[in-house]
């Protein structure tokens, strides 16, 4: 009995020992951690000093171990056993697994996976050491060495994933394996893969293999590698070669495209170049850039310049360069709320489009572009404004350019107000002041001669500033009353004199020559207009009332006419800035004698005009047999109708301008806009107006369109929408767009009619299968302008397309099947038509 002491005494020893090795992780314990120290004694008699080093312990930190089941000890042994879900923690490294045996005297850690009781594989053991993580079936591990043997490895390589049967791994974290597979496919069972015959993983680096053939569906494919390397980095992107995509067109020829290289040049910028070239000599370089600085601003730039050729050597054959130049940017709105700076820029040559674009309908059949790059400045607690503008307008060949237009502004104010008004304020004290003034520069050219020192020549600029002063006064709660004075003024750089010479002979052999002259420098016109306005818009509401047993409780109609009458008196007398010359008949005809962007300020006799319109909508409400409260909804029959015209009271005849018309609704969720003009006076045999009234009808448009969304229905539980490979047999989102447009023209006597039938649809058809298409149909052509349409499939790691145009001039068709992940981009297959394929011999 007196060995139990000892015996005790002993465990408690051996306890302690361990404990100092391995810290178990609950929530009663604490973990212990012992460091190894040094004893130092020091005599102050001599210089002598005696160290004393305890042992070094077996691990240079702590071992934290936890389990959901059982943690077993075994002490001779010198083992511990984790059962589910045990986790091991040391340093930087974590371990998981559904059971883990650590020997301490040979410092080995074995993961093993388990089964649960239907045979199922659960626990398998997961090893993140850092930003590394594989997933294994089972693995051996020395925390001395840093060494270990992983059977059936799964690790994440960037975008890739590696699989091996068994790897070694090394202590700087190479990996060594045997039967790999490399793949971007995260499934378990991967659905493509390049079989390695043996590999090296490089974490963080790179991953570099020896002979490798493709797999597909577990099908070996002919395609071999001798050797190659899939590179890896934490950074978003890297430099690097892109290569082209080989092709073949019938009047081109074979072709290179889409090659050439990325530069990563910072997280803030980057830039990719590209080139096409095809065998008849026709070639496309494209340099696309984006940029951004978080908070501040952001933008993108694409130029592309290529050289085509028409024709055939020797006999027809013809150059032409094609160019265009995209430019977005866009500043941040936390940047700076008084400055603003933002550019969208779009310019090409006239034919760009039909070269380059045709698979897109939108800017194959758009003959206009605009662009704008524009600055804005404004000065707080102030009403100033300043913006500043370059503008750019195309349309068929023919370029204008505004270099630059600048803008300065004042917001209304009032002059006359006091800071701290009491009392009811005076009348003068509504007087309201603006200020306004714009700088232009003008050049209009066609495309290839806008540079040049002719259309330079003809550049118009001008200033102009206008200073409005006005006041309001209401009576009657609908009639206004506005005085106001209007001063502008002009500046010009150029001054002519028109003079008739009868006894010259002109170009055309006819008698009478007019000469031009022009004086440059800087001119100044100005005027004054007082002018009296007054207006009135009345409001109507007539409504129709309806029994108890009708459907229908009321209809409301609104109506508001609107007239406003203006008035300026003959300031001619004191601003005139016009001459006259005498034609080859004795007529006498004026001229401005200034010439530039702004014309000259109008003060040539009186002028007053009354304008009249009528505006008005009409609703329903109807009594609903659902709701017991008998609360009535609201449906719109007219959502507006209007009529507007005007009268010249001081011109000689047919004093009224045509009679503009125009309403819409929505019936049915199909939208309805209609719109047209009537010619109050009638027209002579040769299709001249003459004062005289006689109503026609000049033209008259129709827009209709109607869009078809239906959202996915919700389903219930225990309901089966769909089988077992993603179809769906009543869940379909999907969105058709339906638009129709009519327009009647007959300015004189000859009508002409022209509609346009457009349809747009998307369609989800499964979980993995979606369809879109477009197409117009032209009625007075009687044929289908185009029909284009794409159809995806994702096919989990991979994606397939086809993409198609089946009418118009630009038919096309392209499919292509490709892997998703960047890092295999190239790894696709692709077969094309372009619209040089079906050229007609």
């Amino acid at each position: 009995m007196f060995l139990k002491p000892f015996l005790y005494l002993f465990v408690l020893v051996v306890l302690v020992n361990l404990g100092n090795l391995f810290a178990q992780e609950t929530p009663e314990a604490d973990s212990l951690n012992v460091v190894a120290a040094t004893d130092t004694l020091r005599s102050n008699r001599d210089s002598v000093s005696v160290k004393k080093t305890r042992p070094e312990p077996p691990f240079k930190t702590r071992i934290k171990y936890k389990a959901n089941d059982s943690i077993k000890i075994r002490i001779p042994e010198q083992k511990i056993y984790l059962y589910n879900e045990g986790q091991v923690n040391y340093e930087n490294i974590e371990l998981k697994a559904y059971e883990t045996e650590f020997d301490m005297k040979t410092k080995i850690v074995h993961a093993n996976s388990g089964k649960d009781s239907t045979g199922n594989k659960i626990g398998a053991p997961v090893f993140k050491q850092g930003n590394e993580s594989f997933d294994t079936d089972s693995l051996s591990y020395n925390f001395g060495t840093s060494k270990g043997v992983i059977h059936a490895i799964k690790t994440q390589q960037g975008e890739g994933y590696m699989h091996a049967t068994k790897s070694k791994r090394y202590a700087d974290g190479h990996i060594d394996m045997g039967g790999g597979k490399y793949t971007t496919c995260d499934a378990d069972h991967p659905h493509f893969y390049l079989a390695l015959s043996k590999a090296k993983v490089i974490p963080g680096d790179q991953v570099v293999f020896g002979p490798a053939h493709m797999v597909l569906l577990d099908i070996p494919l002919p395609l071999f590698l001798p050797f190659g390397f899939f590179p890896y980095t934490n950074k978003q992107s890297v430099s690097g070669v892109l290569p082209p995509s080989i092709g073949m067109e019938v009047t081109r020829g074979l072709s290179l495209t889409n090659g050439g290289y990325y530069f990563a040049f910072s997280d803030h910028f980057d830039a990719t170049i590209r080139g096409d070239i095809w065998s008849n000599g026709q070639w496309k370089a494209n340099l696309a850039t984006r940029y951004m600085n978080r908070y501040h601003y952001s933008g993108t730039m694409n130029f592309n310049y290529g050289v085509t050729y028409t024709g055939e050597k020797g006999l027809d054959r013809s150059q032409t360069k094609e160019y265009s130049i995209q430019w977005t940017h866009t500043q941040d709105a936390k940047a700076n709320p008084y400055r603003n700076f933002s550019a969208s820029v779009n310019y090409s040559s006239s034919s760009y489009d039909s070269e380059y674009n045709f698979t897109s309908p939108s800017l194959l059949y758009t003959n206009t572009k605009s662009s704008s790059i524009s600055f804005q400045k404004s000065w707080p607690n102030s009403p100033f404004r300043l913006t500043a503008n370059l503008n750019h307008s195309q349309s068929s060949g023919n370029i204008t350019l505004t270099i630059p237009s600048i803008a300065f502004s004042m917001d209304r104010i009032y002059p006359f107000r006091k800071k701290e008004s009491a009392g009811k304020p005076k009348w003068y004290e509504d007087i309201a002041l603006v200020y306004n003034a714009n700088l232009d520069n003008s050049l209009t050219g066609e495309e290839g001669s806008i540079f040049t020192a002719n259309s330079l020549k003809n550049m118009k600029n001008g200033f102009q500033h206008r200073i409005p002063l006005s006041i309001n006064f209401k009576t009657l709660n609908f009639i206004n009353i506005t005085p106001s004075v209007n001063y502008t003024g002009v500046a010009f750089t150029n001054k002519i004199r028109k003079t008739f010479y009868p006894d010259s002979i002109g170009p055309n052999e006819k008698p009478g020559v007019l000469v031009v002259d022009t004086t440059r420098g800087l001119f100044y016109a100005h005027s004054l207009a007082p002018t009296l306005s007054i207006s009135a818009t009345p409001k109507f509401y007539l409504t129709n009332q309806y029994g108890h047993d009708s459907k229908v409780e009321a209809i409301r109609t609104i109506i508001s006419p609107s007239a406003t009458v203006s008035y300026t008196p003959d300031m001619g007398s004191l601003f005139d800035y016009r001459d006259s010359y005498t034609d080859a008949s004795g007529h006498e005809e004026k001229y401005d004698i200034y010439a530039g962007k702004y014309s000259v300020p109008p003060t040539a006799g009186q002028s007053g005009s009354v304008s009249v319109g009528l505006n008005g909508s009409v609703e329903m409400k109807v009594r609903s047999d659902k709701d017991t409260t008998g609360v009535a909804r609201k449906i719109k029959i007219l959502d507006r109708f209007n009529a507007t015209s005007s009268y010249n009271m001081f011109r000689d005849s047919m004093k009224w301008e045509n009679i503009s018309l125009a309403a819409s609704t929505t019936l049915f969720g199909l939208n309805l806009n209609l719109g047209g003009h009537v010619n109050p006076y009638k027209l002579t045999p040769e299709g001249i107006r003459i004062n005289q009234f006689g109503p026609q009808l000049t033209d008259v448009n129709l827009t209709t369109g109607i869009s078809l969304p239906l959202e996915q229905k919700t389903k219930k539980e225990g309901e089966k929408a769909g089988d077992d490979d993603g179809y769906s047999y009543f869940d379909v989102p999907w969105n058709v767009s339906l638009a129709y447009t009519f327009g009647y023209s007959k300015p004189q006597f000859v009508g002409t009619i022209t509609q346009n039938l457009t349809l747009t649809a998307n369609v989800t058809l499964t979980k993995k299968w979606s369809l879109n298409f477009q197409s117009a149909y032209d009625f007075n052509a009687k044929t289908i302008a185009y029909l284009n349409g794409t159809i995806n499939r994702d096919l989990h790691c991979w994606t397939m397309s086809f993409s198609f145009s089946a009418f118009g001039p630009s038919k096309f068709f392209y499919f292509q099947i490709n892997v998703k992940s960047t890092m295999l981009r190239d790894l696709k297959y692709e077969k094309r038509k372009s619209q040089y394929d079906y050229t007609q011999w």
